[in-house]
């Protein structure tokens, strides 16, 4: 049987808890929450890693629009150049 699906608010409740609550042991926060310690270090480097690339001020939104508009411009070189070999040969 799969586990359960946590959505991106609980895991941050959960992440947050343990910033919050310095006297509670990441143990005990995984328990009550029904988690297992690997999880919570793994949704925890994941937010992390959110903050420290926001800190740097990279936008991966803008990263994804750029990478998409240059492969649409190359698919469209590549849709022309296809068009002109249909009408040559």
């Amino acid at each position: 049987m799969p586990g359960r699906i946590w959505s991106s608010e609980e895991n941050y409740s959960i992440i947050m808890e343990s910033f919050q609550n310095p006297d509670i042991t990441i143990s005990e926060i995984c328990r009550n929450h029904g988690i297992a310690v690997s999880m919570f270090y793994k949704w925890k480097d994941q937010f992390l890693e959110g903050g420290r690339k926001g800190l740097e001020g990279k936008d991966p939104d803008k990263a994804l629009i750029k990478e998409n508009e240059e492969l649409k411009a190359i698919i469209g070189e590549m849709t022309i150049a296809n068009i002109i070999l249909k009408k040559i040969t």
